[in-house]
Parts: C-alpha cells; sequence; structure tokens
C-alpha cells in the first residue's frame, strides 16, 4: 500500500515539476512598468554667441543607463522597465530637412540628463532643456537686425533683396529679410552670402538652421569655390515647400560640402523661381545660422 502511495505521489511530483515551466512561458513575469512624461524639450542659448532660441525639436531620444529606450515623437509617455534611481539621458530630436522620414537626434544639441527614481505603475514628469555643445562654430549668423545685410543679389538675378519691420511678417525682434518678385515679368531671385566660410569636410555635420514662411517653393544650395577662382554652384540642395506660417528647418548641407574636396571656401545661397500660377513669389526669412 505504501508503494502504490509513493508511486502516486511521485507521479503527482513530476507531473507538477513538468507544468510549472510550461505555465511560465505562457505567462511570463514582464515586471510593471514605469513612466516618463515628456512634454517638450526646450533650448537655451547666449543670444550673441548662438543666437535664437527658436527650435522646431521634435522628437525625445530616450535613454536609461545609457541604453537607447526609443525615440518618441513628443509629446510622449516613455513607459520604461526599469524602477529606483537611474540615469536618464534625453536627445532632442528633428526632422532634417524638414522630412519626417530622416528623424535624427540633433547632432549640435547636448543631450539633458538627470539621475532620478522610477516607481513601478506611476510617471515621472521631466521637463528637459537643451543647448549648443561648447564645441559648435556658428560660422554665420543673419537674423537681419543689423542695418546692413550679409546676403547679397547674385548676377542672374531679376529681383532684390528687403527687409520688413513692424508687422505681422516679422518673426522675432524687429525686422525679417524678404525674397519677394513682386513687380511681373520677374523670373528668378537668387541671393548669396556675402562672405565666404571654411567648412570641413569628411562627414563632420554641417548644417543650415532658419525660420521662414513663403507662398512659393524656394531652394537653398552652396556655391563651392576653389584655388583660381573656379567656383561651382551646387544646382540644389533642397527644395522647400510653401508653409502659411512660420516654421523652422535644419538642412544638412554635409555631404554636399564634403563633395567637393578640392573647394578652400564655400557660399550659402537662396534662389526663387515663380510657381505655376503664383504672380507674385514671397519668402521671408529669419535667424539664419551656418553652424558646424
Amino acid at each position: 500500500m505504501n508503494y502504490f502511495k509513493f508511486l502516486i505521489f511521485s507521479f503527482l511530483f513530476f507531473a507538477l515539476a513538468a507544468l510549472l515551466p510550461s505555465c511560465e512561458v505562457i505567462n511570463p513575469d514582464e515586471g510593471i512598468p514605469s513612466y516618463i512624461q515628456i512634454d517638450t524639450i526646450t533650448l537655451t542659448t547666449d543670444y550673441v554667441a548662438e543666437g535664437t532660441t527658436s527650435h522646431k525639436i521634435t522628437d525625445a531620444w530616450v535613454y536609461v543607463d545609457d541604453e537607447l529606450v526609443g525615440t518618441y515623437e513628443l509629446p510622449a509617455t516613455v513607459p520604461v522597465l526599469k524602477s529606483g534611481s537611474h540615469k536618464i539621458t534625453i536627445y532632442g530630436g528633428i526632422k532634417m530637412n524638414g522630412i519626417s522620414a530622416t528623424r535624427i537626434p540633433y547632432p549640435f544639441y547636448e543631450p539633458y540628463e538627470i539621475t532620478t527614481e522610477l516607481f513601478p505603475d506611476s510617471a515621472i514628469m521631466l521637463q528637459p532643456n537643451v543647448q549648443y555643445y561648447s564645441t559648435t562654430t556658428f560660422a554665420w549668423k543673419e537674423d537681419f537686425e543689423s542695418p546692413g545685410y550679409t546676403l547679397e543679389i547674385t548676377s542672374v538675378s531679376d529681383s532684390t533683396l528687403n527687409r520688413v519691420s513692424g508687422t505681422a511678417d516679422v518673426f522675432e525682434g524687429n525686422t525679417s529679410g524678404l525674397f519677394a518678385m513682386r513687380n511681373p515679368p520677374h523670373v528668378l531671385f537668387e541671393c548669396k552670402t556675402i562672405n565666404e566660410y571654411s567648412l570641413p569636410k569628411g562627414g563632420t555635420p554641417v548644417f543650415l538652421e532658419l525660420n521662414y514662411k513663403c507662398n512659393n517653393t524656394f531652394r537653398i544650395g552652396i556655391y563651392a569655390n576653389e584655388a583660381g577662382g573656379v567656383s561651382t554652384q551646387v544646382p540644389q540642395t533642397i527644395l522647400i515647400n510653401k508653409s502659411e506660417n512660420w516654421n523652422k528647418i535644419y538642412v544638412n548641407l554635409t555631404n554636399e560640402v564634403s563633395l567637393f574636396v578640392n573647394a578652400i571656401n564655400y557660399n550659402v545661397y537662396f534662389g526663387v523661381i515663380p510657381d505655376e500660377g503664383n504672380p507674385e513669389p514671397m519668402v521671408y526669412v529669419d535667424n539664419i545660422k551656418l553652424i558646424y
């Protein structure tokens, strides 16, 4: 009798042991996440050295203890399978060239870092503020507040460079720039930087930032200048679409600059050709920054 009890007990024991792992696979203990709430990321600058605080940070690249948790469009609630004290690092993300498919952490914004407590099934609110890396070089800035221009009309342009002030068309400060083609039959506006700028090659990031609004497409590109007065115009780095309201764009010039290995310096240019059916193209610009 005892022998049969032993057999029954053994059978139940091994059956239970075999069952437990399968239950673990079916219902794994995934843990209870903590949450990080990020509504916006702000930018702080030294205006004299770095220009405006205007930005278009659309995403948060979130790291916990130096491991990427994910990229989140703002505002975002970020789930984290950790609790207790941890280092949180947040990079400000942008849409390179204004394209949603090319989201990157902006290489010139220093990340926001904090060590804080995470609590399961609870959210902590973070308000990240970023700034430019101290190693960022601002090769050219134009906010149209000074009496003179750092831009000039090129020889192919049949339109003029203007400045607006005291109107709803000013983005911030007192004035903004205006590329206008008010009197048909003007067919081309083009201006470029008066000065040439030495820029790094070999894949070092080079970007142009600007605020703009426009009722017409416009293009941005570069002139690559070599020794002996040879200057090559890159036909078009980017074509910017119409925008009824003020917008911000980060234009990547890295590949265009690196393409010309013999260039000693560069000019940035802006061009406007009337869109079909638009008799009076108007492009407003402000807070231009050429940085690397």
